[in-house]
């Protein structure tokens, strides 16, 4: 049995596919959509309540600026703070993994005839992939990370760039909120522009997402709508229950 050289999940995805939705990279769309859709409810929110409590369109305009620049600080470090655990987490895994194949390497061997057993391996092919997969000490360690602890390198994500991509993401939703602010003096008409602005983007952003997702462009669209739509709604609707109480 001639075994080939181990590589990695996202790879193979990508020798097999040609295509990047179909590797591990495609899983930013949930952080995209999920910082998009923050900052929309949010913003809408946040107007919905300061524009019912202020008359002057400067002032909202200020204060929405000020609450969106706050909300992007804040999903930037949330984001990056829970990216970096994660990072953390998994490279303490490989540290384990490496010092395990230094100082257990007979547990480690049999660990590998386990999961080729699991794959229906006689125990002929077990040995024979011991001694192809030993043979290299990078490749072993890099076949007990994907095989046995189920980590791949593409897993790994930069910090520094989910933070990125969150925050600009948050600060792409809130733009159709406010921006309709910054054109009309009247509140109210700003408002009512702004719902036609958040339902229109709202629809394109659910077809964007079927560059990766591949689902009917109308389907992903009036879903990302429906969905979108509720939420602002209940944000909007809760910026007003606070002018309310305020009130």
């Amino acid at each position: 049995m001639e075994l080939v050289p181990v590589v990695s999940k996202q790879d193979r995805l990508m020798a097999w596919h040609g295509e990047d939705w179909h590797t591990p990279r495609g899983r930013l769309i949930r952080d995209i959509v999920y910082a998009i859709d923050t900052g929309l409810i949010t913003t809408v929110a946040f107007l919905a309540g300061v524009s019912a409590l202020v008359d002057a369109n400067d002032a909202i305009v200020m204060a929405g600026l000020a609450q969106i620049s706050a909300g992007a600080i804040a999903i930037f470090f949330g984001a990056y703070i829970s990216t970096k655990a994660q990072k953390d987490f998994f490279e303490s895994q490989v540290r384990r993994e490496t010092q395990e194949i230094e100082e257990m390497p007979e547990k480690e061997t049999q660990e590998i005839r386990d999961i080729f057993n699991e794959y229906g391996f006689s125990p002929e092919e077990q040995e024979l992939a011991v001694q192809k997969i030993t043979r290299d000490k990078k490749m072993w360690l890099k076949f007990m990370i994907q095989e046995e602890i189920g980590i791949s390198p593409a897993q790994i994500d930069d910090p520094l760039m989910i933070g990125a991509t969150a925050s600009l993401s948050f600060l792409i939703g809130a733009f159709p909120a406010i921006f309709p602010f910054f054109v009309f003096s009247s509140p109210e008409s700003a408002l009512l522009v702004s719902a036609a602005t958040i339902m229109t983007f709202l629809f394109a952003l659910g077809v964007w997402k079927t560059r990766l997702t591949k689902l009917p462009k109308l389907i992903s669209g009036l879903e990302t709508l429906a969905i979108g739509g509720i939420s602002c709604g209940l944000g909007f609707l809760f910026g007003r229950v606070v002018h309310l109480l305020v009130g």
